[in-house]
């Protein structure tokens, strides 16, 4: 038996290497051609009166894994969510400013000279939050094993791009699919509930909401994006896509009863252009490592978003080795440093089933204190913890008579109704804040 192209492409990068970096092994073991014996290559390496020789055979093998020359790895298709490389450090600051406001030109405004107009900007700061290691332990008797026929040693080689390389590639395919799933649970993205697809009615009911929510977020708006609503307070980020930049990503079930010549008809695309938008996973949950549900996202029907939503950036992806005497192994060690976050400024949807819940824990007036005059409506700000909490807010009035309030938003709005006093309590799941309100006649 001789050695596969393939082979003989790798060993043979092998000894390029070795010239180019210098070492001995190019010196000793022989270019693989098609009829090159195991034993021809293999005996320089297995001499044991030059262990060097085996010892940058162990080396260079790790360069030829990451290089992934059989192509048996996994096919991970969220990969090209990813950005470019990330710089040294542990932090991006990431800074969004909104768009200037209009005002009314006027030929006397002097003092707007020297006025100062502070830009509406916002900041996250994404991390890096991803730091693994995959390991794989070569032992003597396993790398003799391997010399004894070019399958064995193509076995060797392949094995170690499965344990290490598809251990890697399949735990990013998981991370970014989790952005999703841990964005929806957190309620720090939009979501909009839509019926279960199970059939031709149910599915194109999901199209018709996507190809509006499509629509929408090419148009600026506070709507489609998560920074309020996670940040609270009374900044609000206007944001809009570009429709190059919009995907869709979708669990296999709903794929499988969707029509995507309609899907595509409907974002105007040709359904080639639209595949190209499309990204299909399995499901939206998360598993443990014998397959039972860790966090169940079976609620999640689909994602439409902008593709900066998804912070993906690798800062080292690289392989060490290091040679154990005490054992005689080799223990190789493929490291994958990385950020996996996702954008509060990007605009992005979840369609899912069901709304996501969020406790909250604490409410708090931004005042303790007001006071209205009668026929006059006040808003006045509050704020949950967590600001993304899902809780309901109720509002109620010691005296009705005296003053009204009501819910909107994130602000309690309070109305005059007669000369006096009233305290407003506002609460959410069991905690509360009380504001002291007086009303009193309208000013002559």
């Amino acid at each position: 038996m001789y050695p596969s192209n393939g082979l003989q492409t790798a060993l043979n990068a092998m000894r390029e290497m070795s010239v180019d970096n210098g070492s001995i092994y190019h010196k000793y073991v022989p270019v693989v051609t098609e009829s090159t014996t195991i034993g021809e290559f293999g005996q320089p390496i297995l001499d044991s009166a030059n262990v060097n020789v085996l010892n940058d055979f162990v080396g260079l093998l790790k360069k030829v894994v990451a290089t992934a020359v059989y192509n048996k790895t996994f096919n991970n298709p969220l990969a090209n969510l990813e950005g470019e490389r990330m710089p040294l450090g542990q932090f991006i600051e990431d800074v969004y400013v909104n768009p200037a406001k209009a005002r009314g030109f006027n030929v006397n405004d002097f003092a707007g000279l020297l006025q100062k107009y502070e830009a509406e900007m916002a900041t996250q700061y994404l991390t890096v939050n991803s730091d693994l290691q995959y390991c794989v332990t070569i032992t003597r008797e396993k790398i003799r094993n391997a010399f004894t026929s070019w399958s064995n040693l193509e076995s060797l080689i392949t094995g170690m791009v499965n344990s290490l390389y598809n251990g890697a590639y399949i735990t990013r395919y998981n991370q970014a699919k989790g952005l999703v799933l841990s964005a929806y649970s957190g309620n720090n993205v939009k979501v909009q509930t839509v019926s279960a697809v199970s059939d031709a009615s149910t599915a194109k009911a999901l199209v018709k909401s996507m190809r509006a929510t499509f629509s929408k977020m090419q148009i600026p708006s506070t709507r489609y994006n998560a920074w309020n609503q996670v940040k609270g307070g009374n900044l609000a980020l206007k944001t809009w896509s570009d429709p190059e930049d919009v995907i869709v990503m979708i669990s296999a079930d709903v794929e499988a009863n969707l029509d995507v010549e309609v899907l595509a008809s409907a974002f105007n695309m040709s359904k080639a252009d639209f595949l190209g938008r499309v990204i299909v996973v399995d499901d939206f949950s998360q598993y443990d490592e014998d397959g039972s549900v860790a966090v169940d996202g079976s609620a999640i029907q689909a994602i439409i978003c902008d593709k900066a939503w998804f912070k993906i950036k690798t800062q080292d992806f690289a392989m060490d080795e290091f040679y154990n005497a005490n054992n005689r192994t080799w223990q190789y060690y493929l490291n994958d440093v990385r950020m996996t976050n996702y954008s509060l400024f990007a605009n992005a949807v979840v369609f899912a089933t069901s709304a996501p819940s969020v406790p909250a824990t604490d409410i708090d007036a931004s005042v303790a204190s007001a006071t209205v005059e009668v026929g006059e409506k006040k808003k006045i700000l509050f704020d949950l913890t967590p600001a993304n909490a899902t809780s309901e807010v109720t509002v109620t009035s010691s005296a009705t008579s005296k003053a009204t309030a009501t819910i909107v938003g994130r602000y309690v709005e309070i109305e005059g109704k007669q000369a006096g006093s009233s305290t407003i309590t506002i609460s959410a799941n069991g905690h509360s804040d009380t504001i002291s309100v007086t009303v009193t006649a309208v000013s002559e």
